[in-house]
Formats: C-alpha cells, sequence, structure tokens
C-alpha cells in the first residue's frame, strides 16, 4: 500500500512530455517562429533555383546577358532588406513585433504570386525590388528570437533559427524542380506564395506576443514599475563590442555565401564526370546545409555553458585552416570532405556572435540592435557573389578561397581588439542598465 502511494504521490506534479517548464514558457513562441521561417523558407527555395531558367523564357536568349539578369535579381532583394532590417526591426520595437512579421510574410504571398504573371523581366525586377523593400523575414525573424530568449540563451534561439532556416534548402530544391517539371515554371510561384501564405497564418494565430521574455510593461501603467529607458541602435554604435560584431556578421556570412555561385564550375575543373557535376554540386550545397544546421543547433546550445567569445574565435580559425585548402584542391571529393568539415567547424560561427551580444550589449533598443546584426550580415551575403564573379572572371575560379581565407584571418585579428576593448566598457553599461527583473 505504501508503495502505492509513493508512486502516487512521486506521479503529482508531472507534465506532458509536450508540456513546458515554466521556465522554459518562451520557447513556445520560438517553436512557432521556427515552425513559419521552415514553411516560408522552403517556398523561397522553390523559385529561387530556377531563376536563371525563367529569365530566359521572359526573352533573355544571351547567355551573358541572362547570367548579368541572374545575378542583379538574386542580389538586390537581400542588399535591401539588409539595408533597411535596422528601420524594420525598429518599426517593431514601436508597433509590434508580430505585426511586422505579419507583415514581411504578407509581402512575400502577394509579390511571389505576382512573380507568376509577369511578361518581362523588367517587371521580374520590379517585384524583387519590392520583396526587398518591404519583405525581410530571414533578419526579422533571427531579430524576433533573439529578443524571444533570456539574454544567456539569445545564442541557442539565434542557433534553432538558422538551423531551420538551413533545413528548409535541403529537400525543397529537389521537391522543386520535380514541380517545375511537372507543372512548368510559374506553378511554381503559386506554390511558394501558398506556403508562405500557411507561414502568415501560423503567426497569425499561433504566437503570442505577451509571452515574450522580459517583456516590459508601459511606463505608468497600474501596477507596474516604470518601464526602463531604450537606447537607439545609434548608441550601440559608439561600443567597440557592438562594431565588431558587425563586423564579423558581414564577414561571416560573405564567406558563407561566397561558395555557391561557383561550386559547379569549379568543380568541372576537378575531376568530375560531365555527367555528374550536378549531383557533385548539390551534394557540396546539401553538405554545406546539414552541418551547418548541426553547428548552428550545438554552438548555441554550448554558448549557454561556454564562453562565447572563445568559442567563436576558435570557429574562425577552423575557417581560415579549411578555406585555404580549398583553392589548391586535385579531385572534387577533396572540395567535398574539405566542405563537411568547414560547415561543421564554423556552420555555428554566426550564432555565437548573437550570442554574444545577447550576453554582453544592454538590453534596450534590443530588437533593432539585433535587426541591424541581421541586416548588416545580409548585406555581406548578398556582395559576395558579385566579388565571386569579378574575381572568377579577372583572376580564377579558386582565388575567391583565398580571399576567404584572409578575411578570416583578419576577422580574428579584428575580433580579437574589438572583445577586448568592448569587454570592460559592454560590461558596465550592461550593470548599469535598468534592466527588468525577467530580463536575465
Amino acid at each position: 500500500m505504501a508503495s502505492g502511494e509513493d508512486g502516487d504521490a512521486s506521479g503529482v506534479g508531472r507534465r506532458p512530455f509536450w508540456q513546458l517548464a515554466p521556465e522554459d514558457a518562451w520557447k513556445r513562441n520560438l517553436y512557432v517562429v521556427m515552425f513559419a521561417v521552415f514553411v516560408s523558407f522552403t517556398g523561397f527555395t522553390f523559385v529561387l533555383p530556377f531563376l536563371p531558367l525563367y529569365i530566359t523564357q521572359l526573352g533573355v536568349t544571351d547567355q551573358g546577358d541572362a547570367a548579368l539578369w541572374s545575378g542583379l535579381l538574386f542580389g538586390i532583394s537581400p542588399l535591401l532588406a539588409g539595408v533597411l532590417a535596422p528601420f524594420w526591426s525598429i518599426l517593431a520595437e514601436r508597433r509590434g513585433r508580430k505585426l511586422m512579421l505579419q507583415r514581411s510574410l504578407a509581402v512575400f504571398v502577394l509579390l511571389i504570386g505576382l512573380m507568376a504573371f509577369v511578361a518581362n523581366v523588367y517587371q521580374l525586377l520590379v517585384l524583387r525590388l519590392g520583396i526587398g523593400l518591404f519583405g525581410g523575414v530571414s533578419a526579422m525573424s533571427v531579430a524576433l528570437a533573439s529578443t524571444i530568449a533570456p539574454r544567456h540563451r539569445v545564442g541557442e534561439a539565434v542557433g534553432l533559427i538558422q538551423a531551420t532556416q538551413l533545413a528548409s534548402g535541403v529537400a525543397a530544391p529537389f521537391i522543386g524542380g520535380v514541380v517545375v517539371d511537372a507543372f512548368g515554371l510559374r506553378s511554381s510561384f503559386f506554390l511558394a506564395s501558398a506556403l508562405c501564405a500557411v507561414a502568415f497564418l501560423i503567426i497569425t494565430f499561433a504566437y503570442n506576443e505577451e509571452r515574450e521574455h522580459g517583456a516590459v510593461p508601459a511606463a505608468g501603467a497600474a501596477g507596474t514599475a516604470p518601464a526602463k529607458r531604450r537606447e537607439s541602435v545609434r548608441e550601440y554604435l559608439h561600443l567597440p563590442l557592438f562594431v565588431g560584431l558587425l563586423v564579423a556578421a558581414f564577414t561571416i556570412q560573405f564567406v558563407d555565401k561566397s561558395f555557391g555561385p561557383l561550386l559547379p564550375l569549379y568543380i568541372a575543373t576537378l575531376d568530375a564526370p560531365a555527367e555528374r557535376i550536378g549531383t557533385i554540386s548539390g551534394l557540396a550545397l546539401t553538405f554545406g546545409a546539414l552541418t551547418g544546421s548541426f553547428a548552428a543547433v550545438a554552438v548555441g546550445r554550448l554558448s549557454v555553458r561556454v564562453e562565447p567569445r572563445h568559442l567563436l574565435l576558435l570557429s574562425l580559425i577552423a575557417g581560415a585552416l579549411l578555406c585555404l585548402p580549398l583553392a589548391f584542391v586535385a579531385h572534387w571529393w577533396q572540395l567535398l570532405v574539405i566542405r563537411l568539415f568547414l560547415g561543421l567547424f564554423t556552420g555555428g560561427t554566426l550564432t555565437l556572435a548573437y550570442a554574444i551580444g545577447g550576453r554582453d550589449l544592454p538590453a534596450g533598443a534590443k530588437m533593432g540592435a539585433f535587426g541591424t546584426l541581421a541586416g548588416v550580415g545580409q548585406i555581406g551575403g548578398a556582395t559576395a557573389p558579385f566579388v565571386t564573379g569579378a574575381l572568377s572572371k579577372w583572376a580564377s575560379l579558386s582565388a575567391i578561397f583565398i580571399v576567404d581565407a584572409a578575411l578570416y584571418l583578419l576577422l580574428i585579428v579584428w575580433v580579437w581588439q574589438m572583445f577586448d576593448r568592448g569587454k570592460e566598457g559592454a560590461g558596465h553599461t550592461t550593470r548599469t542598465s535598468a534592466l527588468a527583473p525577467g530580463d536575465d
């Protein structure tokens, strides 16, 4: 009898496995954002790989002109989105984070759907400009994750968002290719628009803005403490630590996005069978997405227990050591092996930069600060294809890997200096900021 009573007593208070502990309640909103990001990014990757083919169908038949238009259409949207990310993030602080994410997704629903009806490449350019000006789902989701999580778990939250973004690109291009072959290019835009609509509905009905961690009530509200002062993003620019993080975000994303545009061409020079170049290129991209997803999640969780500054420097050193050999490989399988390890060791570098910001930056204007970080990183990724193309034309296909290794080495020195200079100042600012009780 006693044994049975003990068993009943031990069962009291047990939660179902799907129910979050009170201290992890913030994860509910994070999982909602992750689901919406996965669905919407799957839609993006249904159509983006096939834009060059769509351009030729719109009447651009010259190969050189088609390549030029492809680069412009690929790069213009993320470039504009990165420039405007601080603006939209600051507006989200003032008007509502959920509302701004809904706005971004609604823009994608409309403009991607309209792409199916364009009659020429100029109309397609206008729509891509619109996506860059008014979209910005990528930067918004990362900035939002940084505000949902407690300060010491920002790296974990951002790592999960980045892993979700990468994971959506593993199978989606293949599925998109099947759709294109079966139903035509224009149908893929309808499917992508529909997936963005699903993501919009997920945010609308499942995201609860009141659950955000550390939400601070307005000053003067009955029974509440006065609201903390919000620092502006301009004030953050006076912090050496924040400047170092901006440089890190730009460089990390530049290096990461510099591989894609030349992989098929480079693999063709490495004794790859002509009929297998597409497959090998796809494997290289898949390896990068899978290992990058794993690394982002792993280092995000590790940064909760280990100082993320040390992890970031180790990751950058590994990146420099692994990028350089890519310029001198003789066979395609060597490139695949190095790409695998490169993803494992550097896939979490951007996550670590956010983890450092979450721990050491002041609490005010948090959405604007992280939106700026995400935007600068997006600008770095958007400029990489242009630089890669220029180096490939005027130097060699392998030149970008030497440049990437040099950038990692310079970033190691820069980050070391900025973090060393900003450590005391950022720590002092964090301690003296008027933090709400729940912020830590």
